[in-house]
């Protein structure tokens, strides 16, 4: 390996006189303004000339699950295009860099990166993970400001660190977090930490205590070495912890965070149902016995026995069509139909033809298709599971299926190829297909992503011209056999100008292997469930899978399994558009502070929570606060659940420890929790009334005054003779409420001033 050579003396002279101005990145810097509202954005800088686009990005792989659930929306910027960043550096609290190789142009950014006056606060927090070239790179006085807010310097020397190497230094807090950290002999760059900074993990080599891991006055530094264990078959883990680390850089753990995976205080749960295999035949059970369709099981055994919880179910219209889907198809569209009509099922589309690549469809040549279609059937090795045995599977459940591709091409990128392909038959057509399945009385509300999930830009926008929401793609898994947070992919992926929200977790395919492995291990679904519950939340309850599931006995009994788990669990029960527009709301959301404690929430969208960390001795203040219907505790952190109908909250906060999370303020009670959708809620200075949605009876769980009496109304059960209640000696006040399927049922609760 060559050795690279830094121009020390430039940087560290710079440095010096820096460090004697007090000149670095950090709160309070004059020349940045002080901005309204709290720069939310993460900038992820990364080389489009090696790793291509932002999804093959190990800041979107690793790290922004992390800043997800720290309220940092990740924006990604190209440098190797060596063009200013397009994004306002008012918005930017944090710039990020996770690079392996130098990049040779810095102009671009260095000019964005000067606009000092254009920053808020001081300026953006600078993280730099692996190499630290490209800053050492940029003119002298912004390379030295840069590594003096992540605590570093170099002396611009490359050291060979071998057996004899030794770990000098660590911080027992921060380091082994997933993985534990080993020495890799190898050349390793020279750098200190500052006076001023947090060394986390130093090793001595050659006589020379070289720093791997920082924590600055307004930013830190991680090497390589200390940031990701690779492991084997795709199992990475965190060495240094993510969490604690970012956490520290941020510092802003007093500032609230908006957060998708809770609505009223619980843990949110949706379905997703993907259209794989809606046309597969379930073996029969009984000699001579009729065969069932995979979408006939779905509404026979699933749909109907759990009519008390909400199910998304996606429809592929190319399925429906007799040319395309053969005999089945008709038997398949009356399957659809009936699902659709319901009332606990969300329609969602998934397209028109069934798009399993569709990379292959963003410059798209009907010649090439044609030719891979009659081409000879190769397996190729490396291929992936949609290619090889998976895609074999999918292949032998296609017996007597009309036009479909899979089973002549496994490897095909769709699924109908009878004609070229047509972006707004695909997303807009099929939409349209699916509404009619309901003659426009129960519009769909999802476009549901097919195949490897990963559309390009013109398709997003296509979506985004139905006027519905789109999912699909990211998930993941965290189970025993997969333990780390880095099989969690983001909320959300940035394709060019536009955005694709990810579901939240993976569902039947990752824990079968596309039904190549023990069907049986779609049951682990559980300990993932766990993982991403404690020690933090981190993603919803989302049950995915796909109607093939429904042949299975094994699959279709963990589905049973997983919603009987959602019935008796703690949770919101949401239709997954819901979901998809709260993450929607995270993204645009604005926090601006009006205030010690004081928060003012604009342009939300349909997000309804705010998560406050490290809050043990802090709570909501009822009196102060505006269009807030109460909170509630979980572990050290404090959700906030916002009223749906007020556009801009404001959220107080004071200093209390209560139980509940709550300080009152008058006589009227404040929400703890709500497994029914609240849909509107007005709060007096003696009582609360509500609107409340959903498929079922559930707990409205209210914070009130100890031993004190209110009056019960619900309405259609004892609208004009409220019933008398007594809140419980810790101020709680459980209320059990019908469900009105398809309708709202209020609720009023009167105290006695």
């Amino acid at each position: 390996m060559s050795r690279i050579y830094f121009q020390p003396l430039r940087i560290l002279r710079a440095l010096s006189a820096l460090m004697t101005l007090g000149l670095f990145w950090a709160p309070g810097t004059a020349a940045a303004q002080a901005c309204d509202s709290v720069p939310r954005a993460t900038l992820a800088l990364y080389d489009g000339s090696r790793e291509g686009e932002v999804r093959n990005t190990r800041i979107y792989r690793f790290a922004e699950v992390v800043l997800n659930y720290l309220g940092q929306v990740v924006v990604y910027h190209d440098i190797s295009r060596n063009a200013p960043p397009e994004v306002d550096p008012a918005d930017v609290g944090l710039v990020l860099s996770w690079l392996d190789e130098p990049v040779a142009e810095t102009d671009g950014f260095a000019g964005w990166l000067a606009q000092d006056g254009a920053f808020c606060n001081g300026g953006p927090r600078i993280v730099a993970f692996d190499d630290i070239e490209f800053w050492a790179n940029l003119p002298p006085e912004l390379s030295a400001r840069a590594m003096g807010a992540m605590g570093i310097q170099t002396d611009g020397v490359i050291y060979a660190a071998g057996v004899s190497a030794a770990v000098s230094a660590k911080d027992e807090d921060l380091l082994d977090h997933e993985a534990d950290f080993l020495i890799r002999p190898g050349d390793y760059r020279g750098v200190t930490a500052l006076p001023a900074a947090r060394p986390l993990l130093q090793i001595d080599a050659q006589g020379v205590s070289i720093a791997l891991a920082v924590i600055g006055p307004a930013g830190g530094y991680v090497h390589g070495g200390a940031l990701i264990e690779p492991g084997t078959q795709g199992r990475a883990a965190w060495i240094v912890d993510p969490f604690g680390f970012f956490e520290a850089v941020l510092q802003d753990s007093a500032v609230p965070k908006p957060d998708p995976t809770t609505l009223q205080g619980l843990r949110t749960f949706f379905v997703t149902v993907s259209s794989v295999g809606w046309l597969d035949v379930m073996p029969a059970e009984v000699f001579g016995e009729a065969q069932q369709l995979a979408s006939e099981v779905l509404v026979e055994r699933l749909i109907a026995p759990f009519e008390d919880l909400p199910i998304t179910v996606a429809v592929l219209a190319g399925d429906l069509s007799p040319d395309l889907g053969g005999p089945a198809a008709e038997r398949g569209r009356q399957a659809a139909i009936q699902a659709l009509a319901a009332p606990n099922v969300e329609g969602a589309a998934q397209g028109f033809s069934d798009i399993r690549d569709w990379s292959f469809f963003a410059a798209y040549d009907p010649n090439r298709e044609a030719e891979m279609l009659v081409a000879p059937e190769v397996a190729e090795e490396g291929q992936g599971a949609l290619v090889s045995s998976a895609m074999q599977t999918l292949r032998d459940a296609f017996a007597d299926t009309g036009a479909s591709t899979f089973s002549r091409t496994p490897g095909a990128p769709r699924k109908y190829a009878t004609a070229p392909f047509d972006l707004e038959q695909e997303v807009g057509g099929a939409v349209d297909q699916v509404n009619a399945l309901s003659g426009g009385e129960r519009p769909v509300g999802l476009y549901a992503w097919s195949g490897d999930a990963r559309p390009f830009e013109a398709a997003l926008e296509a979506a985004e011209r139905t006027g519905i929401g789109s999912m699909g793609g990211g998930g993941g898994v965290m189970d025993a056999a997969r333990p780390s947070v880095t099989g969690l992919w983001p909320l959300s992926a940035q394709v060019g100008r536009h955005r694709q929200i990810n579901d939240a977790l993976g569902g039947d395919t990752l824990y079968t292997d596309y039904w190549t492995s023990a069907l049986y291990g779609f049951h682990g679904f559980r300990e993932t469930l766990r993982r991403t519950e404690e020690p933090r939340r981190l993603r919803p309850f989302q049950l995915s899978f796909a109607a093939r599931t429904m042949i299975h006995f094994e699959t279709r009994r963990a589905v049973e399994t997983f919603l009987e788990l959602a019935r008796s669990s703690d949770v919101a029960p949401i239709r997954a558009s819901a979901h998809a527009a709260a993450v929607r709301g995270f993204l645009t959301a604005r926090i601006t502070a009006e205030g010690p404690g004081l928060w003012r929430i604009r342009d939300r969208g349909a997000l309804q929570t705010l998560r406050l960390d490290r809050a043990k001795g802090r709570a909501l203040d009822m009196a102060a606060s505006e269009g807030v219907m109460g909170a509630r505790r979980k572990g050290d952190s404090l959700y906030v659940a916002l009223d749906p109908g007020t556009d801009a909250p404001l959220v107080a906060l004071t200093d209390s420890d209560r139980p509940g999370g709550v300080v009152l303020g008058s006589a009227a009670p404040a929400l703890l929790a709500s497994r029914p959708v609240v849909e509107s809620w007005s709060r007096s200075t003696c009582g609360v009334a509500l609107e409340l949605s959903g498929f079922a009876e559930g707990d409205v769980t209210l914070a009130a005054e100890p031993g004190a009496e209110y009056g019960i109304a619900i309405s259609g059960v004892n609208d004009d003779r409220p019933r008398a209640m007594v809140a419980s000696a810790a101020g709680v006040l459980a209320i059990r409420v019908p469900a009105a399927p398809g309708g709202l049922r209020g609720l009023s609760v009167k105290g006695g001033c």
